[in-house]
């Protein structure tokens, strides 16, 4: 008892850890690109009964972050602008979350919160599973702390974005499949088709999820194991009774699905899968890898990026576990280790490489299997002694996950609250790892509250400015000349920069930095060899060019789009 209440309350305690992080990031953070839309779209669905916003991503996410919203003086949605733009979600998400007449943080926070809890979930649940998965309390709490400690979880549970919810369904239903395995019950067999359906109505990857359980069942009854419905006759084939309950999980998956959408809107799921299949026909964005710029993406995009964006402790946590771990339950580990290869694999495939977020449903497996350090160690002695060599390799496990805990969690807390731009020590950081990648890794447009603190204690009253995002610097207080940038909806604001100014500084995002979204790639290259003044939120680089005439010039003379 007294190791069940000490493992609960280091559970609570990581938890605690997490969910503080995450009100810090609120508190530093500006909007992501995305985020307006998502917003918008959600509340349209629950104040016009319609899902014809933003139809490319499934309702469901948009709707839970919608929903505090919808309790006490609800804002107004922009109905005149939908009209005049012809439901354009751009204009319709600025228009609600910068025109309402409410400050941005106080519609954006509650639903952000809303993802952050979704997250907290990812963490119990990567937690529970190891516990099961590796019989051990330590296990557990261990897979509880990479989760924690993991910059990419958090930052992307912070931010309206359906990769978290993705992640927490798709887990889940893996999860619920390993228990039914074992033990099968048509309440588990109702459970993993709802988690699955409610994966589904997440995001349109999750239809890589699905390939990944599906394997990872042929995998399982390859290796011996039987997946049949509850009391279903042993002289069943295993054959047939797989093709029953496949038949089972993806029926329970489709009435989950279509309540998602009302079931009457439910055609919309379908056009939103056609858009995500042809995409590139729609002009899909460019994408940038180790200093190229690609409109198709690479194939090792995912494995040049993970060694940078992970915990060094979380990588090094995944490969001791390989070496000196031992596996339990086999086959049933199908479960465990079959979906994250294949969803991997379909990422890669894919060559929609926008950032680590794609292929997030990943990581909760890689906590889990970090954390089988703490299971049953590999002993090659007679059971019979009670004094063989499981003890000293027991220790050095157990020494090992201390020591990548530790690594991980001191990594994390260095970069917070701006863990979206987040790099690893073999990555030197966001200003070194941009040579490599770059997109929502490091600049999703949130560092706008951290110019407005840096321009208050430095100056000047007005700069040049190329901002990536669809953020407004005009809600900060923040005067700029505009410059080439994506992002901005409507016309480009600002002001100009007076010539005879006593400073000059430009600011530039990362993104536009490196021209991964700009008309001429080159705008900034003259800049990137140029060490900047400072560096804000990881994504904001700035550069003091008072007294270099020429670099005056070259900055006077851009246009503002």
């Amino acid at each position: 008892m007294a190791r069940n209440l000490l493992a609960a309350a280091a559970v609570a305690a990581l938890l605690a850890w997490f969910w503080s992080r995450g009100e810090a990031f609120l508190a530093a953070n500006g909007p992501t690109f995305d985020e307006p839309v998502h917003l918008a779209a959600g509340y349209s669905y629950w104040t016009t009964g319609r899902f014809k916003l933003n139809p490319e991503h499934p309702p469901l996410l948009k709707l839970l972050w919608a929903a505090p919203l919808m309790f006490g003086d609800r804002p107004p949605y922009p109905h005149d602008v939908a009209a005049a733009t012809n439901d354009d979600h751009w204009y319709i998400g600025t228009a609600f979350l910068f025109n309402s007449g409410r400050e941005p943080r106080e519609l954006l926070d509650p639903a952000r919160r809303v993802n952050l809890a979704l997250g907290c979930a990812v963490v119990l649940l990567a937690g529970w599973w190891s516990f099961r998965v590796w019989g051990s309390r330590l296990a557990g709490v261990a897979a509880c702390a990479f989760a924690a400690s993991d910059p990419n979880l958090l930052a992307l549970s912070c931010v309206l974005t359906t990769d978290t919810g993705l992640t927490l369904f798709s887990l889940l239903s893996c999860y619920l499949l390993w228990e039914y395995a074992a033990r099968p019950s048509r309440g588990l067999l109702i459970a993993a088709g709802v988690a699955l359906g409610l994966a589904l109505g997440s995001k349109f990857s999750a239809l890589a999820a699905v390939a990944g359980i599906g394997a990872a069942g042929f995998v399982y009854v390859l290796h011996g194991g039987r997946l049949a419905l509850p009391n279903s006759p042993a002289e069943t084939s295993h054959r047939r009774a797989a093709i029953e309950i496949a038949f089972r999980l993806g029926l329970i998956a489709l009435v989950t699905l279509a309540a998602t959408y009302g079931f009457v809107h439910f055609d919309q799921w379908g056009r939103g899968l056609k858009f995500q299949l042809t995409r590139a026909e729609h002009g899909d964005g460019m994408m940038y890898l180790n200093g190229s710029l690609s409109r198709t993406g690479w194939y090792h995009y995912f494995l040049v990026l993970l060694p940078l964006k992970l915990p060094v402790g979380l990588l090094l946590g995944v490969a001791a576990a390989c070496l000196f771990g031992s596996l339990r339950h086999a086959p049933r580990s199908a479960f465990l280790l079959v979906p994250p290869v294949v969803f991997f694999a379909l990422a890669s495939y894919s060559r929609v490489d926008l950032g680590v977020r794609v292929v997030l449903p990943v990581l909760p497996f890689l906590y889990v299997l970090a954390a089988r350090l703490a299971g049953p160690v590999r002993v090659a002695c007679d059971r019979r002694e009670r004094d063989c060599s499981e003890a000293p390799e027991r220790f050095v496990n157990r020494l090992l996950l201390f020591l990548c805990v530790a690594l991980a969690a001191r990594s994390a807390a260095r970069h917070d609250p701006f863990p979206l731009a987040y790099f690893n020590e073999v990555a030197g950081g966001p200003r070194d790892a941009i040579r490599h990648v770059a997109d929502s890794n490091v600049d999703w447009g949130q560092a706008l509250p951290q110019l407005k603190q840096y321009l208050a204690a430095n100056g000047p009253d007005v700069i040049y400015l190329s901002y990536f995002g669809t953020d407004r610097p005009e809600a900060y207080g923040i005067r700029f000349q505009p410059l080439p940038t994506y992002g901005r909806v409507g016309e480009p604001g600002g002001e100009p920069v007076p010539p005879d100014a006593p400073r000059h500084v430009l600011v530039v995002s990362a993104n536009n930095l490196l021209g991964i979204y700009l008309n001429d790639p080159d705008t900034f290259a003259w800049l990137r060899t140029r060490e900047p003044t400072a560096v804000l939120g990881g994504c904001l680089y700035v550069f003091d060019l008072t007294g270099d005439a020429d670099a005056i010039r070259r900055v006077r003379s851009l246009p503002a789009r």
